[in-house]
């Protein structure tokens, strides 16, 4: 009678038949942290092009610094950083959650690997336990014992599947720790990169902090400059047309004094075709010519005459004979100077810090009329000088010969 294999050899075979069916599932699984790290690639990309727009700002930002400038721009170039910087530590903020997310998948995953290390350690042991107490002997003794030939294949394709499954067993221990292995690597990695993102974002959050007081200290600074150059612009309007009263009212007396006299009208000591042959009242860079002009905060001014800067205490000279007709302070012009060169004709010095002449002199082309002062306007040491014809204030600079210096 044909005896079958003992029941024990029985159940083995088929727990090593279900675990080759069953046999690494947890290898093959799809990996939930790729679309994670496909995110995290793209807000890298996106944080990227949001600090090549902060380096261009403050590029720009230190251009602007490095020139007179209009200020405005300035503060709308910190508005930009401001906004920048918003947008960066809200990209951050959007990875910090996708680096937590990945951290907590690869934890997850890395519990469960321990999990099916740990079954596969045990199932080892139980093999290893069950080979010792066999002996080194007993797959012979189970080839031996068979009774024919069938029954010797039947038994050789048991121990086959048996080793199989002990090799099987093993590789997927190995796997396993090599997994693990690969695991802590990663938690590691994202767990430092969560913390080299948390303290880029306190770095970034101090950078804002410093741009806000910096854009508030600037506010403050536009701010009183607005406040001091309306002032100035307040005080120069009345100036100016203080000024064309004071023109008016001399040449209503030059009028007046003539007809008195029953006299021709004195000839003109400046005259038209004197346009580009005046030699310059004072050397030096013109910062303003004649006209509206912008200032730097944005606001917009009436020019009745040309801005010449010099050293102060320069001489200023006359530009052609003339009477003094006006030699004292004048309102925030400070001391001032007008000839009068008959025909309707003046010329004006503005901005002095002396005068050394007096009303009633008659001076010759060239004299000294007093030294360059307004060195507590926002200009600096300069002159300014006009011309009015008829009452009315022309253009200066196509009078002048040269560049003046």
């Amino acid at each position: 009678m044909r005896r079958s294999a003992p029941a024990p050899l029985r159940a083995s075979s088929l727990a090593a038949l279900a675990v080759l069916a069953l046999a690494g599932p947890a290898l093959g699984q799809e990996d939930p942290i790729a679309p994670l790290e496909e995110q995290i690639r793209l807000s890298r990309q996106q944080l990227a092009a949001i600090r090549d727009e902060q380096r261009r700002l403050r590029t720009e930002m230190d251009a602007l610094s490095a020139q007179i400038h209009d200020v405005s721009a300035e503060l709308e170039n910190l508005n930009q950083q401001a906004r920048n910087q918003e947008a960066l530590l809200r990209e951050m903020d959007h990875q910090l959650v996708l680096r937590d997310q990945q951290v907590l998948a690869t934890t997850s995953d890395l519990l469960r690997t321990k999990d099916q290390l740990v079954e596969k350690e045990v199932l080892f042991a139980r093999r290893a336990r069950d080979l010792y107490v066999r002996g080194p002997l007993a797959n012979w003794q189970v080839l031996l014992a068979a009774e024919n030939f069938s029954d010797l294949i039947n038994r050789y394709q048991y121990l086959y599947l048996v080793a199989l499954y002990d090799r099987l067993l093993v590789k997927q221990i190995e796997d396993l720790k090599g997994l693990l292995e690969e695991q802590y690597d990663m938690l590691r990695r994202e767990v430092q990169g969560l913390r080299e993102t948390r303290s880029e974002k306190v770095r970034e959050i101090q950078d804002l902090y410093l741009l806000e007081r910096e854009r508030g200290r600037r506010l403050r600074t536009v701010r009183g400059q607005q406040a001091t150059a309306a002032r100035q612009l307040e005080e120069l309007e009345l100036a100016e047309t203080e000024l064309t009263g004071l023109v008016d009212r001399l040449e209503r007396e030059r009028e007046a004094a003539e007809a008195l006299a029953a006299a021709s009208p004195t000839a003109s000591t400046l005259v038209p075709e004197d346009r580009g042959t005046l030699s310059w009242p004072v050397q030096g860079r013109v910062i303003y010519g004649f006209g509206q002009q912008r200032n730097p905060d944005g606001t917009r001014i009436i020019r009745q005459g040309m801005g010449i800067a010099a050293a102060e205490q320069t001489e200023v000279k006359a530009v052609a004979t003339g009477t003094v007709a006006f030699a004292q302070p004048y309102l925030s012009y400070g001391p001032s100077v007008i000839l009068s060169h008959g025909g309707g004709y003046y010329t004006v010095y503005l901005y002095l810090s002396e005068i050394l002449v007096r009303e009633g002199d008659l001076v010759a082309t060239g004299q000294v009329l007093g030294r360059v002062g307004g060195a507590d306007t926002p200009e600096g040491p300069h002159l300014e000088f006009q011309i009015r014809v008829n009452r009315e204030a022309v253009d200066p600079r196509p009078w002048l010969r040269g560049s003046g210096g």
